[in-house]
């Protein structure tokens, strides 16, 4: 098997995994590092999805995007990862109804 089929079968693993721990667990509470493990996660999944598509098709574009995933950023970690969606989508795209990018 090729080192991509290795990862992709890793990867499997763990979030199928991690799905599994949930289930075979009710009622178990977590403290200390697996609490703040699993906390992050709706945000660092968000963060994976968004980043491939921050290089826009040229510069001036690219720059907005960058500039709205960072208002994001900010949200985010101020009010929380919905404000944050809408806040950087809503930078993103009153940047595209001016015309700017």
């Amino acid at each position: 098997m090729t080192p991509l089929t290795w990862t992709i079968l890793a990867m499997a693993g763990v979030t199928f995994g991690v799905r599994l721990w949930g289930l075979l667990l009710p009622g178990t509470r977590l403290r200390g590092y697996g609490r703040r493990f699993l906390d992050a996660v709706p945000v660092a999944m968000f963060a994976a999805l968004v980043a491939g598509g921050l290089p826009g098709a040229d510069a001036i574009d690219g720059v907005w995007r960058i500039a709205a995933a960072a208002v994001t950023v900010v949200v985010v970690r101020r009010w929380g990862l919905a404000p944050g969606l809408l806040a950087g989508l809503a930078v993103y795209l009153a940047v595209r109804a001016l015309g700017w990018a």
